[in-house]
C-alpha cells in the first residue's frame, strides 16, 4: 500500500499539480493585466468627461489640444479600448479558466493530504476514486469547451 500511495501521489497528482499551478500561472497574469487595463480605462473616460464637464460649466479657458484629445477624442476612445479589453477576458474565459485552476489545485492539494494519511485500502481507494472523477470531470469539461468553440 505505501508503494501504490508514493506512485500515486508522484505519478498522477504531483504532476497533475504541476499541471494546474502552470496553466494558473499562464492565465492569471493576463487577467490581471486585462482586467486593470480595463479599470484604468474605464477610469480614465470618466475623468476626462469630468474635466469637460468643469471646465464648460465654470468657462475656463484650455488649449485647443486639450480641447480635441481631453475633451473629445478620449472619452469616445476610452469605452471602446475598455469593451475591448473586457471582451478579451470574456473571448478567452480567463475569469473561468483562473477560478477552476485554484478549485482543481486545492482539491489535488487537499487529495494528497488524505492519500498521505491513509490507512486503509478502502479509505485509499474512497480518495483516489474522488479524485479521478474530478480530474475526468476536468477532460469533460474541457472537451466540451473546446469542441463548441471549434464548431462555431
Amino acid at each position: 500500500m505505501e508503494e501504490f500511495k508514493r506512485i500515486y501521489l508522484e505519478k498522477r497528482i504531483d504532476d497533475q499539480l504541476a499541471y494546474y499551478v502552470r496553466q494558473e500561472g499562464r492565465a492569471l497574469p493576463l487577467f490581471k493585466r486585462l482586467k486593470r487595463g480595463f479599470w484604468l480605462a474605464t477610469i480614465a473616460a470618466i475623468v476626462c468627461t469630468a474635466a469637460y464637464a468643469l471646465a464648460h460649466t465654470f468657462e475656463i479657458e484650455v488649449p485647443e489640444w486639450v480641447q480635441t484629445t481631453v475633451f473629445y477624442f478620449l472619452p469616445i476612445s476610452l469605452p471602446v479600448v475598455a469593451a475591448a479589453l473586457i471582451s478579451l477576458i470574456s473571448i478567452n474565459d480567463l475569469q473561468r479558466r483562473v477560478a477552476r485552476y485554484r478549485e482543481m489545485r486545492a482539491m489535488l492539494e487537499d487529495s494528497r493530504k488524505q492519500v498521505a494519511f491513509c490507512q486503509t485500502w478502502n479509505s485509499l481507494e474512497r480518495i483516489v476514486l474522488k479524485t479521478e472523477r474530478a480530474l475526468l470531470q476536468e477532460v469533460l469539461e474541457w472537451h466540451s469547451i473546446t469542441s463548441f468553440s471549434e464548431s462555431h
